[in-house]
């Protein structure tokens, strides 16, 4: 017994005849009838009483045909949910993000991709970069956001897409400098700003930066993240060089519009982001579809802002 001939009797028993069956299937009358006897012949018992001039099924083929009803639909169903896999309409999405990005970008984002997709399901983590790495790496997720780090991320277990842009000056919106379209290093000397914690990379990069500068400043907060440094430029307490992603969530968020600008510095400090994705954990059609959108929107994104946005694969 085979799905052929199940499907074949199905039709008869719908039809209660082998020529409307042959027509509804697109097959010949005789591959009808040859399907039937096969299937007879496999089950060792008749289906159907031939010795009227219709077909009359026996008893017994009352049951196959609610057996039959219930197999193809389910075979028809799994062949839907197989295509819709395949192309990435259904199944499970993991995702593991900064906490900046995971905040307003990434969630932006997944909610318009995912929007005429309803039989998806998202699991979104929000780790450190640190603890994120760690968290791809180990094969957990399906794709991971975060800064880039050139001695941590090249690992046997994950493939890495680098991307690089400018970072930008956030002022407080009364600030002398705002009425500037770019900023100088230099004409930062003797500000108060807020910055990340001093071992991160990007801050290390930027004291750097103001260094060479001969830029001296007097650093009022610091914080895990950049998002919260935005609070205290808006109230007028400092300034900060913050990512570019940065700008664009702040511009979702449109809480410090009117008491923030940003501006590009004259002598760009580059940031670092990175996508990872789990080299031994069988990439799902989905998660390809994803990571392949979100890499194309946050370049689109740097574009957007004039971050002079840089894709390395590595």
């Amino acid at each position: 017994m085979n799905l052929t001939q199940l499907t074949v009797f199905r039709e008869v028993m719908k039809t209660g005849s082998m020529s409307d069956a042959a027509r509804n299937l697109g097959r010949t009358q005789p591959a009808i009838s040859l399907a039937l006897k096969s299937l007879e012949d496999s089950l060792g018992m008749v289906l159907f009483d031939r010795d009227t001039r219709n077909l009359k099924p026996v008893p017994e083929a009352y049951y196959l045909l609610s057996e039959a009803d219930s197999v193809l639909v389910q075979l028809t169903q799994l062949k839907r949910t197989m295509e819709r896999l395949r192309v990435g309409d259904e199944g499970e999405l993991h995702l593991v993000a900064m906490p900046g990005v995971s905040t307003v970008l990434l969630p932006e984002f997944l909610s318009v991709l995912l929007s005429t997709r309803p039989d998806i399901t998202l699991t979104l983590h929000t780790r450190s970069s640190t603890q994120l790495r760690e968290l791809v790496s180990s094969q957990g997720v399906d794709l991971g956001f975060g800064d880039y780090e050139a001695d941590h991320s090249r690992t046997l277990q994950t493939d890495v897409t680098k991307i690089s842009a400018n970072s930008f000056l956030a002022l407080p919106s009364a600030h002398p400098l705002a009425q500037s379209k770019t900023v100088s290093i230099k004409a930062l000397s003797g500000e108060v700003i807020g910055t990340m914690h001093p071992d991160h990379v990007f801050e290390q990069r930027r004291h750097a930066a103001f260094a060479r500068e001969g830029a001296t400043t007097t650093v009022k907060v610091r914080s895990q993240t950049v998002v919260p440094l935005l609070r205290f430029v808006a109230s007028g307490q400092c300034c900060a060089v913050v990512d570019p992603l940065t700008v664009a969530s702040a511009g979702l968020l449109g809480e410090t519009a009117e008491q923030v600008v940003f501006r590009p510095l004259d002598q760009p400090i580059r940031y670092n982001y990175a996508i990872l994705v789990p080299k031994m954990r069988p990439q799902s059609a989905l998660a390809g579809l994803v990571a392949t959108a979100w890499r194309d929107h946050v370049m689109e994104t740097l574009h957007s802002l004039d971050a002079a946005p840089e894709l390395t694969q590595e």
